[in-house]
C-alpha cells in the first residue's frame, strides 16, 4: 500500500482509539461511585478486565497478555499491507486492540463499562473488535472462490491464458499481405 492508502485508515484508527479512550476516561471519573441505569438492555457499570476480550485469560500475567495483543496487532497490520484485505474489518480490529492495549499498559486492567447482566462487561473497543471480526467473516464468506488444483488430471483445472508478452503468431490472410517485402498492411 502506498502512503495515501494508509493515511485514511490510520486516521480512522486514531479517531476510533480516541473515542474509546475518552469513554474509558469518562467511565473512571463518573462510574466510580456506582452504576448508571440507561433505557435498554445495558447499564453503565465500572469494572477492570485483567484478561482478554470478555474476561478470557484473566489469570495470565498482564505482561504476557500485552505482548500477545501487540503481536496480534502487528501480524494484522503486516498482513493487511501485504494482502488486499478489506479495510473496514482491519481498521476496527486494529483500533479496538490498540485502544485496549494502551489502556492495559496503565496496569490496573482494561476499563469496561457496558454491563448487560447476561454477558461479561465490555467497552467500546470490544465492540470495534467484535464488529470487525463479524465483518471479516462476512467478507470471507461472500468473497469469490478461486478453483483449487487438486492434482494431475483434475476436472476443475482452468486452462492457462496466454500472457500479453507471449502472443501466438497469427497466420496472415490474403488481404493482409503486401507485395513489398517486410511491409505489412494496416488493419
Amino acid at each position: 500500500m502506498t502512503t495515501p492508502h494508509i493515511a485514511r485508515p490510520s486516521a480512522a484508527i486514531a479517531a476510533l482509539v480516541v473515542v474509546d479512550l475518552t469513554t474509558k476516561w469518562w467511565a473512571t471519573r463518573t462510574l466510580d461511585y456506582g452504576s448508571i441505569a440507561i433505557p435498554g438492555p445495558i447499564d453503565l457499570q465500572l469494572s477492570y478486565n485483567t484478561g482478554t476480550a470478555f474476561g478470557l485469560l484473566a489469570d495470565v500475567p498482564a505482561a504476557i497478555t500485552s505482548l500477545l495483543t501487540g503481536a496480534v496487532l502487528i501480524v494484522l497490520a503486516v498482513g493487511w499491507r501485504r494482502r488486499h484485505a478489506p479495510t473496514a474489518p482491519i481498521v476496527l480490529i486494529l483500533a479496538g486492540g490498540t485502544a485496549n492495549l494502551i489502556d492495559r499498559v496503565h496496569g490496573t486492567g482494561v476499563v469496561d463499562m457496558l454491563h448487560s447482566g447476561w454477558w461479561p462487561t465490555f467497552n467500546v473497543a470490544d465492540i470495534y473488535i467484535t464488529v470487525g471480526i463479524a465483518l471479516g467473516i462476512i467478507y470471507h464468506l461472500r468473497a469469490p472462490r478461486t478453483p483449487t488444483n487438486t492434482g494431475e488430471g483434475s476436472r476443475n483445472r482452468q486452462p492457462r491464458r496466454a500472457s500479453a508478452t507471449a502472443r501466438q503468431p497469427q497466420a496472415e490472410t490474403p488481404d493482409q499481405t503486401n507485395k513489398s517485402p517486410g511491409v505489412r498492411a494496416r488493419r
